[in-house]
């Protein structure tokens, strides 16, 4: 099948781009710990992430890719290279205008988005200086997008799925040729932002390759950038609402106590392994397949395409989900827990990532409800449904943080419930508007793949509680404890697969080849 051969090559990469990943992150924890420069260095990421998520993402995807794909079908490569280097033109114009400004005004916005840091000059100072170099990451890296969408639409998975592989290598290979020094941060911010480039050269030579060469036009609104801009809008005013609830959440996170903010970033990096591989791998996979199956009025297949995503996305995220929650200390403990990085550390980590992880399968059928959106061209319905889920977050986010004592575990927590709010509305609509069908084949996987993620659940929970003095031991004993885990929950989630029938194993392998 088409699309899980997509899925399973965009998936592979991401896989691998979140291993280089993790080796970025436990350098940072065994040089930076939890400790007021990793603080200000997350916030330095997270701000050109925000904007990366409006220009770069979502809402541009979501109007670039279907009109792409659609003028590349109907009137050829000449023209369709003609519109993206009209996109691309008006892209790097905004997004040059708002990297000149963001230097300007940087030490007036930081103080406003990071208050608490005030008590802390010297954590001020840092993610004033770190922001100033990270920030331009987002001329590079929403170019990446723009490219990665046109090799995407011309079913080149491979070089747009291996690009954050490519800056992940780097940035691993640059922070182990700094050592020690990165103590200051400021190296780790330059190394961030010249994997940018990395990444971008990684994607344009084979879109050249294609026989597409994009050159940089004076910038223009043409009636097909209108049309784009018309498309667009409505999803970057809701990914704009997203971005005020993620600077709304970095306000109430620069209260938390000094090292709040680097275990949530710890957290939501291992998180963000299953979210990253699944989400991106079926989000990436679906939109141009129902996009060019509803424009043909093949609504019958790609409601078919639909459900063998959510089947696919459900058989890896809810073992992942469990695997996370009832193992978050035995993760946290042998991934970053050396040099700088403590036992306790660890495990007000562990906390969060247990927050983070009952969302998971929410932010799942975010990603496969929204493509469904999108591939139809309704980017409206999303921006409401995220207004309102925002709202929940925001204020479930405040009542944690200031009126109990979860403290940063509380902004995890939120965040999950909001998502799972999103899933839900976003169903429910899809469902109203007739594109949300559950076929006879997701209804028997669904009972069975329950029943495998709970008798898996507690053969981790087992495996844990057995392996738990060896987590205390030196890092041999924690690997061995750790692999025991992730083995038997393993084996023990594939066995209940093929034993309840949830999943032909013989026929899934067949579809992926």
């Amino acid at each position: 099948m088409r699309l899980i051969r997509s899925i399973t090559t965009v998936g592979n990469y991401t896989i691998l781009s979140r291993i280089a990943g993790f080796g970025r992150d436990l350098i940072l924890a065994a040089f930076l710990g939890a400790s007021p420069v990793m603080d200000a260095l997350a916030v330095s990421i997270k701000i050109p992430s925000f904007f990366r998520r409006l220009f770069a993402e979502g809402a541009f995807n979501a109007a670039f890719v279907p009109l792409f794909a659609g003028t590349l079908a109907e009137k050829g490569t000449k023209e369709a290279t003609t519109y993206a280097e009209e996109i691309m033109s008006l892209l790097v114009f905004i997004l040059i205008a708002l990297v000149v400004l963001m230097e300007i005004f940087m030490p007036q916005v930081m103080p406003i988005i990071t208050w608490g840091f005030r008590a802390t000059p010297e954590r001020m100072e840092m993610v004033i200086m770190f922001t100033r170099i990270t920030f331009p990451f987002i001329i590079l890296i929403s170019l990446v997008a723009l490219y990665s969408g046109i090799l995407n639409s011309l079913d080149r998975f491979v070089a747009a799925a291996s690009s954050p592989l490519s800056g992940n290598i780097f940035i691993v290979i640059g922070l182990l040729l700094i050592g020690r020094e990165l103590a200051s941060g400021y190296e780790v911010a330059w190394v961030i932002l010249i994997s940018g480039a990395i990444q971008l050269v990684w994607v344009v030579v084979p879109t050249y390759s294609a026989g597409i060469k994009l050159r940089l036009l004076y910038p223009s609104i043409t009636p097909r950038v209108k049309r784009f801009l018309k498309r667009m809008i409505p999803g970057a005013i809701g990914s704009g609402v997203i971005q005020i609830n993620l600077f709304i959440g970095t306000f109430i996170a620069s209260f938390l106590p000094e090292g709040g903010i680097s275990f949530l970033y710890y957290a939501d990096r291992l998180n963000q392994l299953p979210l990253s591989v699944i989400g991106t791998a079926v989000s990436t996979a679906l939109l141009p397949l129902m996009s060019k199956q509803l424009r043909s009025n093949k609504k019958d297949v790609a409601l078919h395409s639909q459900n063998r995503a959510l089947e696919f996305s459900l058989l890896l995220v809810l073992p992942a989900t469990a695997a996370l929650m009832i193992a978050a200390v035995p993760f946290t403990r042998v991934l970053f827990e050396r040099g700088e990085f403590s036992t306790l550390e660890a495990i007000e980590t562990a906390k969060a990532l247990m927050g983070y992880a009952c969302g998971l399968p929410a932010y799942i059928l975010v990603k496969v409800f929204s493509t469904t959106f999108f591939a139809k061209q309704d980017t409206k319905t999303p921006v409401i449904i995220a207004g309102i889920s925002v709202l929940v977050d925001i204020v479930l986010s405040v009542y944690f943080v200031f009126y109990t004592p979860l403290n940063h575990i509380g902004i995890a927590l939120a965040t999950a419930l909001a998502s799972w709010v999103n899933a839900l509305l976003l169903g429910y609509m899809l469902h109203r508007q007739g594109f949300l069908a559950v076929d006879q084949k997701l209804k028997t996987f669904f009972p069975r793949i329950i029943l495998a993620t709970l008798v898996t659940a507690v053969i981790v929970y087992v495996t844990s509680d057995w392996t738990s003095p060896l987590i205390a031991g030196n890092f041999m004993e924690k690997i061995a404890a750790l692999a025991t885990i992730i083995i038997s929950g393993l084996f023990g989630f594939i066995l209940m697969v093929v034993l309840t029938r949830a999943v032909v194993l013989k026929e899934l392998w067949s579809k992926a080849l």
